[in-house]
């Protein structure tokens, strides 16, 4: 069984981060080290919440239980998503380094949470620049998206050949094997994208728009995405996947009325998949 260190936040209520990510990976068939970037009673988006960022010494010595029991070398993969403070991001860029001399063929999913379109950004000042500088040149596959991507390319994308070949500049920059796009939108009101690219091709996958969508479903994609590389598919049939199983799910919680993605009720919706999605090449 392949295994994954995820390094995301946790939530005692509702499905962000690790809350949502663990569960969907370990159905897929992927043992996961969770650990906690922070703690908090639920997701921010709730009228209140309490809880904060894990001390940067507690989140080192997770780490090093983790490598002392040989997961650094045993894992296939690891990924990294929210960051509530700098002090964690050199952590977390030091266990990844300490990740990759143990093991030279695992992979680093980085997802480079930092903001959205229409909200800027939504993280503390300076993890832009550490996710950037720090992070992106560790990493194997990112999964931003279109405002993230934006950032780290230092472009405002107006299509979506646009985005491949700002992609494609990414992945020679910093030996990427996979840049992932979620929310690839310009405007479409019906439907929603995601780019996968890859340095022979690229596809854009078209998806229904559901309004009124919970919070984490990035976290659930990405998490989902990566186990299913880890075990042994390609990366645009993890994605196509990934995007029918994401979509189910939301389809479900939306019309339950639900605030939180309804996981565990329809975690069906993971393995029986009812394909969606369109696949355009690009």
């Amino acid at each position: 069984m392949p295994s994954i260190i995820s390094a995301q936040s946790h939530v005692c209520y509702g499905h962000v981060g690790n809350s949502a990510a663990a569960f969907p990976m370990q159905k897929l068939g992927v043992s996961v080290h969770s650990v906690p970037t922070t703690i908090l009673s639920n997701h921010p988006a709730h009228a209140s919440f309490y809880g904060r960022a894990v001390e940067s010494d507690l989140l080192q010595y997770l780490f090093s239980g983790l490598e002392e029991r040989g997961v650094f070398h045993g894992s296939g993969g690891f990924q990294s998503g929210y960051l509530a403070t700098l002090d964690n991001g050199y952590v977390i860029e030091k266990a990844v380094k300490r990740f990759k001399a143990c093991n030279s063929n695992g992979i680093y999913c980085l997802d480079p949470v930092m903001g959205d379109v229409g909200k800027g950004f939504f993280v503390t000042a300076g993890i832009p620049e550490l996710i950037a500088q720090k992070l992106l040149p560790l990493a194997d596959i990112i999964t931003p998206n279109k405002f993230e991507f934006d950032t780290l390319t230092a472009t405002s994308c107006q299509s979506h050949n646009d985005m491949v070949a700002a992609a494609r500049k990414l992945m020679g920059d910093f030996n990427l094997r996979c840049v992932v796009i979620t929310s690839a939108d310009f405007g479409e009101k019906e439907t929603t994208h995601t780019l996968v690219v890859r340095r022979e091709d690229a596809t854009l996958y078209t998806t229904p728009f559901l309004q009124n969508g919970p919070s984490g479903t990035g976290d659930l994609f990405t998490g989902m995405f990566i186990a299913r590389i880890l075990m042994g598919q390609d990366e645009m049939e993890a994605a196509d996947l990934s995007l029918n199983a994401v979509y189910s799910i939301i389809k479900h919680t939306v019309i339950s009325n639900l605030k939180e993605l309804d996981i565990i009720t329809h975690q069906k919706c993971i393995i029986d998949l009812i394909r969606v999605t369109t696949r355009n090449k690009v």
